[in-house]
């Protein structure tokens, strides 16, 4: 298969929420690179006020709203889901990202350790991935990141692996 756009990442619901859950799910369309959500991810959220913040971005262009239809990637989907350990938003990330040659927005270990399995030169993000990202582009300050880091710990039960955004700056 023809390599397609290394500048497209596809996320999965947990990075995605991790960005609603503090508000500012505009911060994806800061990156530099389309933002890409499966239909399965998009099913995987049932909280009105995040599905209601995440179809306002698809709404404004900052997500694109993808079906999986390729062959490929339906028939690699119905692989991952077969074991039953990944859940269906995972499967979608992995079968888009693995036949398009896309970014895996995955937090996520069991999932990213499978996409590496089936291609060891998949890319992978996660969210602290992305919020340097935005860092080191200029969209946050480095006291802002910090504040999602608390705000993520306290309120939404996500606990990044760092204490500051400060310990993945390149010296």
């Amino acid at each position: 298969m023809a390599r397609q756009d290394p500048a497209t990442i596809v996320l999965d619901t947990s990075v995605l929420l991790n960005f609603v859950n503090i508000g500012r799910i505009e911060l994806l369309g800061q990156l530099d690179k389309s933002v890409v959500l499966p239909d399965q991810v998009l099913d995987e959220i049932r909280r009105p006020a995040q599905r209601e913040a995440v179809e306002d971005a698809v709404t404004a262009g900052i997500l694109d709203l993808q079906s999986i239809h390729n062959p490929a990637e339906v028939a690699l989907f119905a692989d991952l889901r077969a074991d039953g350990r990944l859940g269906a938003g995972e499967c979608a990330v992995l079968a888009v990202a693995l036949t398009r040659h896309w970014v895996a927005g995955l937090q996520d270990r069991r999932a990213r350790l499978e996409g590496q399995r089936r291609r060891e030169d998949l890319a992978l993000c996660q969210t602290e991935d992305l919020v340097l990202t935005l860092i080191q582009a200029g969209h946050l300050t480095l006291e802002e990141a910090d504040g999602f880091l608390a705000e993520w710990a306290i309120q939404h039960r996500f606990k990044a692996r760092l204490a500051s955004f400060r310990d993945l700056m390149p010296t």
